[in-house]
Protein backbone atom coordinates (compact mmCIF):
# COMPACT_ATOMS: atom_id res chain seq x y z
CA UNK A 1 0.00 0.00 0.00
CA UNK A 2 1.14 3.39 -0.79
CA UNK A 3 0.74 7.57 -1.08
CA UNK A 4 1.35 8.88 -4.24
CA UNK A 5 2.96 12.51 -4.40
CA UNK A 6 1.24 15.34 -6.17
CA UNK A 7 3.12 16.98 -8.84
CA UNK A 8 2.95 20.42 -7.83
CA UNK A 9 6.32 22.11 -7.71
CA UNK A 10 8.86 19.56 -6.96
CA UNK A 11 9.83 15.79 -7.64
CA UNK A 12 9.80 13.17 -4.72
CA UNK A 13 12.61 12.17 -2.96
CA UNK A 14 13.35 8.54 -2.41
CA UNK A 15 9.66 7.99 -4.20
CA UNK A 16 9.24 6.56 -7.84
CA UNK A 17 9.10 8.77 -10.69
CA UNK A 18 5.98 9.47 -12.26
CA UNK A 19 4.27 10.94 -15.31
CA UNK A 20 1.90 13.05 -14.63
CA UNK A 21 0.06 11.78 -17.96
CA UNK A 22 0.04 8.04 -19.48
CA UNK A 23 2.96 7.49 -21.80
CA UNK A 24 2.46 6.86 -25.10
CA UNK A 25 1.35 3.44 -24.99
CA UNK A 26 -1.90 4.12 -23.40
CA UNK A 27 -2.10 7.72 -24.94
CA UNK A 28 -3.87 6.67 -28.03
CA UNK A 29 -6.43 5.81 -25.88
CA UNK A 30 -8.78 9.05 -25.08
CA UNK A 31 -11.36 9.11 -21.94
CA UNK A 32 -14.55 8.97 -23.66
CA UNK A 33 -17.14 11.52 -23.92
CA UNK A 34 -19.31 11.21 -21.73
CA UNK A 35 -23.03 10.09 -22.79
CA UNK A 36 -25.32 11.71 -19.89
CA UNK A 37 -28.04 10.31 -21.79
CA UNK A 38 -27.82 7.31 -21.10
CA UNK A 39 -28.59 7.15 -17.51
CA UNK A 40 -31.04 9.99 -17.81
CA UNK A 41 -29.18 13.31 -16.48
CA UNK A 42 -27.85 16.32 -18.11
CA UNK A 43 -23.77 17.73 -17.99
CA UNK A 44 -22.70 19.88 -15.54
CA UNK A 45 -23.25 23.90 -16.16
CA UNK A 46 -20.24 26.03 -16.80
CA UNK A 47 -20.47 29.35 -14.84
CA UNK A 48 -17.97 30.86 -15.81
CA UNK A 49 -19.89 34.00 -16.73
CA UNK A 50 -20.56 34.11 -12.78
CA UNK A 51 -16.40 35.13 -12.26
CA UNK A 52 -15.24 38.24 -12.54
CA UNK A 53 -11.53 38.83 -12.21
CA UNK A 54 -11.57 42.72 -11.88
CA UNK A 55 -14.30 42.32 -8.93
CA UNK A 56 -12.89 38.70 -7.21
CA UNK A 57 -9.64 40.37 -6.77
CA UNK A 58 -11.19 42.51 -4.12
CA UNK A 59 -14.17 40.60 -3.15
CA UNK A 60 -13.18 36.90 -2.83
CA UNK A 61 -14.15 34.07 -4.56
CA UNK A 62 -17.70 33.38 -6.51
CA UNK A 63 -20.41 31.58 -3.98
CA UNK A 64 -20.43 28.07 -4.29
CA UNK A 65 -22.75 25.47 -2.71
CA UNK A 66 -19.54 22.62 -2.15
CA UNK A 67 -16.01 23.13 -2.99
CA UNK A 68 -14.81 19.75 -5.43
CA UNK A 69 -11.05 19.63 -5.33
CA UNK A 70 -8.25 17.90 -6.57
CA UNK A 71 -4.13 17.57 -6.23
CA UNK A 72 -2.43 16.18 -9.57
CA UNK A 73 -2.41 16.91 -13.45
CA UNK A 74 -3.85 13.95 -14.16
CA UNK A 75 -6.77 14.17 -11.65
CA UNK A 76 -7.49 18.28 -12.66
CA UNK A 77 -7.73 16.96 -16.92
CA UNK A 78 -9.92 14.47 -15.70
CA UNK A 79 -12.32 16.83 -13.20
CA UNK A 80 -12.27 19.32 -16.21
CA UNK A 81 -13.60 16.89 -18.81
CA UNK A 82 -16.42 15.60 -16.71
CA UNK A 83 -17.49 18.84 -15.42
CA UNK A 84 -16.88 21.25 -18.17
CA UNK A 85 -16.14 19.39 -21.24
CA UNK A 86 -17.67 16.60 -21.19
CA UNK A 87 -19.00 16.52 -24.96
CA UNK A 88 -15.64 15.62 -26.52
CA UNK A 89 -13.32 12.89 -25.75
CA UNK A 90 -10.30 13.94 -23.79
CA UNK A 91 -6.79 13.22 -24.80
CA UNK A 92 -3.69 12.81 -21.99
CA UNK A 93 -1.56 15.28 -23.58
CA UNK A 94 -3.82 17.71 -24.07
CA UNK A 95 -3.67 20.96 -21.85
CA UNK A 96 -5.89 23.82 -24.24
CA UNK A 97 -8.71 23.58 -21.53
CA UNK A 98 -6.56 25.11 -18.61
CA UNK A 99 -6.91 28.51 -20.20
CA UNK A 100 -10.23 28.40 -19.53
CA UNK A 101 -9.30 28.58 -15.70
CA UNK A 102 -8.49 31.05 -13.41
CA UNK A 103 -5.54 31.21 -10.46
CA UNK A 104 -6.26 32.28 -7.00
CA UNK A 105 -2.67 33.67 -5.12
CA UNK A 106 -2.07 34.51 -2.28
CA UNK A 107 -2.62 38.03 -2.00
CA UNK A 108 -5.78 37.26 -3.20
CA UNK A 109 -5.49 38.49 -6.61
CA UNK A 110 -6.53 36.23 -9.42
CA UNK A 111 -5.88 35.93 -13.01
CA UNK A 112 -6.87 34.24 -16.08
CA UNK A 113 -4.52 30.84 -16.08
CA UNK A 114 -1.00 31.46 -17.36
CA UNK A 115 2.04 28.44 -17.74
CA UNK A 116 4.25 32.00 -17.78
CA UNK A 117 2.78 33.38 -14.57
CA UNK A 118 6.37 34.74 -12.41
CA UNK A 119 4.74 33.76 -9.04
CA UNK A 120 3.28 30.53 -7.83
CA UNK A 121 -0.75 30.26 -7.39
CA UNK A 122 -2.35 29.26 -4.35
CA UNK A 123 -4.99 27.71 -6.01
CA UNK A 124 -6.77 27.16 -9.87
CA UNK A 125 -10.39 27.17 -10.23
CA UNK A 126 -13.42 27.34 -11.93
CA UNK A 127 -17.22 26.99 -11.56
CA UNK A 128 -20.29 24.59 -12.55
CA UNK A 129 -24.15 24.27 -11.66
CA UNK A 130 -24.79 20.84 -11.19
CA UNK A 131 -28.51 19.88 -10.66
CA UNK A 132 -29.28 17.98 -7.95
CA UNK A 133 -32.64 14.74 -7.08
CA UNK A 134 -34.73 18.11 -6.09
CA UNK A 135 -33.94 19.78 -9.40
CA UNK A 136 -31.97 22.30 -7.68
CA UNK A 137 -28.65 23.90 -9.01
CA UNK A 138 -25.70 23.09 -6.72
CA UNK A 139 -22.67 25.89 -7.51
CA UNK A 140 -19.89 23.40 -7.78
CA UNK A 141 -16.26 25.17 -7.09
CA UNK A 142 -13.69 23.06 -8.91
CA UNK A 143 -9.87 23.39 -7.56
CA UNK A 144 -6.87 22.30 -8.31
CA UNK A 145 -4.45 22.96 -5.23
CA UNK A 146 -1.19 24.21 -5.78
CA UNK A 147 -0.49 23.12 -2.22
CA UNK A 148 0.50 19.66 -0.77
CA UNK A 149 1.75 18.00 2.22
CA UNK A 150 4.95 16.34 1.09
CA UNK A 151 6.41 19.87 -0.07
CA UNK A 152 6.82 23.41 0.95
CA UNK A 153 4.69 25.53 2.21
CA UNK A 154 3.85 22.28 3.87
CA UNK A 155 1.19 21.78 6.00
CA UNK A 156 0.79 25.34 6.81
CA UNK A 157 0.72 25.92 2.68
CA UNK A 158 -2.53 23.64 2.75
CA UNK A 159 -4.37 24.73 5.93
CA UNK A 160 -4.42 28.57 4.54
CA UNK A 161 -5.67 27.24 1.30
CA UNK A 162 -8.32 25.82 2.39
CA UNK A 163 -9.14 28.88 5.25
CA UNK A 164 -8.86 31.14 2.37
CA UNK A 165 -11.40 28.51 0.60
CA UNK A 166 -13.38 28.31 2.88
CA UNK A 167 -13.60 32.07 3.65
CA UNK A 168 -14.47 33.58 0.74
CA UNK A 169 -16.57 30.73 -1.14
CA UNK A 170 -19.09 30.28 1.45
CA UNK A 171 -19.14 27.13 0.52
CA UNK A 172 -20.97 24.39 3.13
CA UNK A 173 -19.29 21.26 1.93
CA UNK A 174 -15.80 20.10 0.71
CA UNK A 175 -15.09 17.01 -1.17
CA UNK A 176 -11.89 15.86 -2.06
CA UNK A 177 -10.97 13.47 -5.50
CA UNK A 178 -8.25 12.18 -6.89
CA UNK A 179 -5.79 8.90 -6.80
CA UNK A 180 -4.93 6.86 -3.87
CA UNK A 181 -2.77 3.71 -2.81
CA UNK A 182 -5.25 0.92 -2.37
CA UNK A 183 -6.14 -0.42 0.98
CA UNK A 184 -7.47 -3.89 0.63
CA UNK A 185 -6.39 -6.33 -1.84
CA UNK A 186 -9.72 -6.26 -3.37
CA UNK A 187 -9.59 -3.18 -4.38
CA UNK A 188 -9.01 -3.39 -7.90
CA UNK A 189 -7.42 -0.41 -10.30
CA UNK A 190 -9.82 2.10 -11.23
CA UNK A 191 -12.38 1.49 -8.33
CA UNK A 192 -13.71 4.31 -7.09
CA UNK A 193 -13.86 4.47 -3.17
CA UNK A 194 -16.13 7.32 -1.07
CA UNK A 195 -15.79 7.82 2.73
CA UNK A 196 -16.38 10.36 5.24
CA UNK A 197 -13.55 9.65 8.14
CA UNK A 198 -9.52 10.50 8.30
CA UNK A 199 -6.76 9.73 10.07
CA UNK A 200 -3.46 11.79 9.83
CA UNK A 201 0.14 10.18 10.20
CA UNK A 202 2.69 12.90 9.84
CA UNK A 203 6.59 12.47 9.91
CA UNK A 204 8.25 15.14 7.75
CA UNK A 205 9.61 17.84 10.65
CA UNK A 206 8.51 20.39 8.21
CA UNK A 207 4.91 19.61 9.26
CA UNK A 208 5.38 19.44 13.60
CA UNK A 209 3.23 22.46 13.48
CA UNK A 210 0.55 20.17 13.32
CA UNK A 211 -1.25 19.50 16.10
CA UNK A 212 -3.89 16.84 15.39
CA UNK A 213 -1.18 14.53 14.22
CA UNK A 214 -2.50 10.72 14.74
CA UNK A 215 -5.87 11.83 15.25
CA UNK A 216 -8.96 10.63 13.51
CA UNK A 217 -12.06 12.69 11.93
CA UNK A 218 -15.01 11.83 11.01
CA UNK A 219 -18.27 14.17 9.74
CA UNK A 220 -20.69 12.78 11.29
CA UNK A 221 -24.01 15.29 9.60
CA UNK A 222 -23.26 14.80 6.31
CA UNK A 223 -22.38 11.34 3.60
CA UNK A 224 -23.10 11.44 0.05
CA UNK A 225 -26.00 10.17 -1.52
CA UNK A 226 -25.64 6.53 -3.16
CA UNK A 227 -28.44 6.91 -5.27
CA UNK A 228 -26.71 7.51 -8.90
CA UNK A 229 -23.97 5.20 -8.25
CA UNK A 230 -25.27 2.40 -9.65
CA UNK A 231 -26.16 3.93 -12.73
CA UNK A 232 -22.97 5.93 -13.36
CA UNK A 233 -20.84 2.83 -12.72
CA UNK A 234 -22.48 0.65 -14.95
CA UNK A 235 -23.02 2.88 -18.18
CA UNK A 236 -20.39 5.56 -17.41
CA UNK A 237 -17.00 5.07 -15.40
CA UNK A 238 -14.46 3.40 -17.08
CA UNK A 239 -13.33 -0.31 -17.40
CA UNK A 240 -9.50 0.07 -16.93
CA UNK A 241 -9.18 -3.42 -19.00
CA UNK A 242 -8.99 -1.04 -21.98
CA UNK A 243 -5.83 0.40 -20.91
CA UNK A 244 -4.33 -2.33 -18.23
CA UNK A 245 -4.22 -5.23 -20.41
CA UNK A 246 -1.78 -7.89 -21.62
CA UNK A 247 -0.17 -5.99 -24.47
CA UNK A 248 -0.12 -3.18 -21.68
CA UNK A 249 1.21 -5.02 -19.06
CA UNK A 250 4.19 -6.84 -21.42
CA UNK A 251 5.27 -3.43 -22.13
CA UNK A 252 4.72 -2.15 -18.51
CA UNK A 253 6.88 -5.07 -17.54
CA UNK A 254 9.51 -4.38 -20.27
CA UNK A 255 9.69 -0.41 -18.53
CA UNK A 256 10.51 -2.00 -15.00
CA UNK A 257 13.28 -4.21 -15.86
CA UNK A 258 14.51 -1.80 -18.41
CA UNK A 259 14.80 0.40 -15.65
CA UNK A 260 16.61 -2.02 -12.98
CA UNK A 261 19.27 -2.79 -15.35
CA UNK A 262 19.72 1.29 -16.06
CA UNK A 263 20.06 1.82 -12.72
CA UNK A 264 22.29 -1.21 -12.26
CA UNK A 265 24.61 0.41 -15.18
CA UNK A 266 24.52 3.95 -13.53
CA UNK A 267 25.47 2.34 -9.91
CA UNK A 268 26.52 -1.11 -9.70
CA UNK A 269 26.55 -2.70 -6.27
CA UNK A 270 28.84 -5.51 -6.09
CA UNK A 271 28.33 -6.14 -2.23
CA UNK A 272 25.24 -8.35 -3.00
CA UNK A 273 22.89 -9.74 -6.05
CA UNK A 274 20.62 -6.81 -6.08
CA UNK A 275 17.14 -6.40 -7.34
CA UNK A 276 18.65 -5.10 -10.73
CA UNK A 277 19.71 -8.47 -11.79
CA UNK A 278 16.07 -10.08 -12.20
CA UNK A 279 13.95 -9.64 -14.71
CA UNK A 280 10.04 -9.82 -13.52
CA UNK A 281 7.67 -11.66 -15.05
CA UNK A 282 3.92 -11.46 -15.78
CA UNK A 283 3.40 -14.46 -12.62
CA UNK A 284 5.56 -12.13 -10.60
CA UNK A 285 3.48 -9.04 -10.70
CA UNK A 286 -0.28 -9.20 -11.67
CA UNK A 287 -1.97 -9.62 -8.46
CA UNK A 288 -5.92 -9.64 -8.19
CA UNK A 289 -5.74 -5.64 -8.56
CA UNK A 290 -3.82 -6.10 -11.52
CA UNK A 291 -5.22 -9.00 -13.29
CA UNK A 292 -7.34 -7.60 -16.42
CA UNK A 293 -9.94 -10.91 -15.56
CA UNK A 294 -11.03 -8.42 -12.63
CA UNK A 295 -11.15 -5.01 -14.54
CA UNK A 296 -13.83 -5.52 -16.51
CA UNK A 297 -15.98 -3.12 -14.65
CA UNK A 298 -14.99 -0.17 -12.85
CA UNK A 299 -15.83 -0.50 -8.70
CA UNK A 300 -17.77 1.73 -6.36
CA UNK A 301 -17.49 1.15 -2.95
CA UNK A 302 -18.84 2.69 0.00
CA UNK A 303 -16.74 2.73 3.09
CA UNK A 304 -18.59 4.57 5.51
CA UNK A 305 -17.10 4.94 8.91
CA UNK A 306 -13.86 3.12 7.58
CA UNK A 307 -11.28 5.88 7.99
CA UNK A 308 -8.81 6.54 5.22
CA UNK A 309 -4.34 7.34 6.08
CA UNK A 310 -3.36 10.76 5.10
CA UNK A 311 0.06 10.91 5.27
CA UNK A 312 3.09 12.78 4.01
CA UNK A 313 5.74 9.93 3.15
CA UNK A 314 5.65 7.88 0.59
CA UNK A 315 5.23 3.85 1.30
CA UNK A 316 4.22 0.42 0.98
CA UNK A 317 3.01 -2.17 3.81
CA UNK A 318 4.44 -5.60 3.43
CA UNK A 319 1.11 -7.08 4.32
CA UNK A 320 -2.37 -5.85 4.45
CA UNK A 321 -4.04 -4.85 8.14
CA UNK A 322 -6.10 -7.43 9.62
CA UNK A 323 -8.79 -3.41 9.39
CA UNK A 324 -7.52 -1.86 6.84
CA UNK A 325 -7.49 1.41 5.86
CA UNK A 326 -9.93 2.47 2.87
CA UNK A 327 -7.44 4.32 1.12
CA UNK A 328 -4.34 6.04 1.56
CA UNK A 329 -3.31 9.43 0.44
CA UNK A 330 -1.37 12.85 1.07
CA UNK A 331 -3.86 15.57 2.05
CA UNK A 332 -7.80 14.44 2.98
CA UNK A 333 -7.08 14.64 6.85
CA UNK A 334 -6.17 18.34 6.60
CA UNK A 335 -9.12 19.28 5.12
CA UNK A 336 -11.12 17.21 7.66
CA UNK A 337 -9.44 19.05 10.46
CA UNK A 338 -10.14 22.32 8.36
CA UNK A 339 -13.18 21.86 7.88
CA UNK A 340 -14.40 20.62 11.10
CA UNK A 341 -12.75 24.26 12.31
CA UNK A 342 -14.84 26.27 9.73
CA UNK A 343 -18.27 24.32 10.32
CA UNK A 344 -18.02 22.52 7.35
CA UNK A 345 -19.36 19.00 6.16
CA UNK A 346 -17.11 17.07 4.56
CA UNK A 347 -16.38 13.28 2.32
CA UNK A 348 -13.66 12.25 0.50
CA UNK A 349 -13.56 10.54 -3.06
CA UNK A 350 -10.89 8.46 -4.73
CA UNK A 351 -9.53 6.09 -6.96
CA UNK A 352 -7.41 3.39 -6.81
CA UNK A 353 -4.36 4.25 -9.15
CA UNK A 354 -1.67 2.52 -6.59
CA UNK A 355 -3.48 -1.13 -5.56
CA UNK A 356 -1.32 -3.27 -3.46
CA UNK A 357 1.04 -5.00 -5.60
CA UNK A 358 2.68 -8.24 -4.90
CA UNK A 359 5.72 -8.66 -2.71
CA UNK A 360 6.99 -11.79 -3.47
CA UNK A 361 7.32 -13.58 -6.67
CA UNK A 362 5.81 -16.57 -8.52
CA UNK A 363 8.37 -19.10 -6.98
CA UNK A 364 8.47 -17.16 -3.67
CA UNK A 365 11.33 -14.15 -3.53
CA UNK A 366 10.56 -11.39 -1.95
CA UNK A 367 10.13 -8.32 -4.45
CA UNK A 368 12.62 -5.55 -2.97
CA UNK A 369 10.42 -2.44 -2.00
CA UNK A 370 12.31 -0.62 -4.41
CA UNK A 371 11.47 -2.71 -7.42
CA UNK A 372 7.62 -2.97 -5.63
CA UNK A 373 7.76 1.11 -5.41
CA UNK A 374 8.90 1.20 -8.79
CA UNK A 375 6.09 -1.20 -10.55
CA UNK A 376 3.62 0.96 -8.68
CA UNK A 377 4.88 4.14 -9.89
CA UNK A 378 4.65 2.56 -13.75
CA UNK A 379 1.13 1.22 -13.09
CA UNK A 380 0.04 5.45 -12.15
CA UNK A 381 2.06 6.74 -14.98
CA UNK A 382 -0.40 4.82 -17.41
CA UNK A 383 -3.37 4.59 -15.10
CA UNK A 384 -4.26 7.34 -13.49
CA UNK A 385 -4.89 9.69 -16.12
CA UNK A 386 -8.15 7.10 -16.73
CA UNK A 387 -8.65 5.81 -13.05
CA UNK A 388 -9.16 9.65 -12.06
CA UNK A 389 -11.86 10.13 -14.46
CA UNK A 390 -13.92 7.57 -12.69
CA UNK A 391 -13.74 9.16 -9.35
CA UNK A 392 -14.75 12.53 -10.66
CA UNK A 393 -17.95 10.57 -11.94
CA UNK A 394 -18.67 8.85 -8.60
CA UNK A 395 -18.23 12.77 -7.00
CA UNK A 396 -20.89 14.30 -10.14
CA UNK A 397 -23.11 11.26 -8.69
CA UNK A 398 -22.89 12.50 -4.99
CA UNK A 399 -23.64 15.50 -6.36
CA UNK A 400 -26.75 15.13 -8.31
CA UNK A 401 -28.53 12.63 -6.61
CA UNK A 402 -28.30 14.82 -3.22
CA UNK A 403 -32.16 16.04 -2.05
Amino acid sequence: MLSRYTDTNITPVKAPTVASTPPSACAEIPLPAVNWQAIGQTAPTPLEGDIDTHSLSTNGLPHADMILVTWTSAEWSALDHVMLNSATPRASDDVAWRQKWFSYFNDNTINAYSEDSTSDPLFHFQLVGITNALGEQQRVLLVKSQVHLAHPPWIAGLESMLDTLFAHSGAKRIVSTGTAGGGSITDMLGAAIVTNMAKIDLEKPENDTCGYNHQTFRCETWFPSEALYPSTQQSLMFAMDQVWNTDTIADAIEELNQGQNDDADEAPDTSNTSASNVAYHYADLINAPLSPDNLTQAQIKVAKDQPLLTTDFYYIEETERSSPYCFLEMDDAVIAHQAESAGLEYAFIRNVSDPIVATHTASGEPIPESVRGNWSGIVYSRCGFYSSFNSVLMSWAAIAGSC
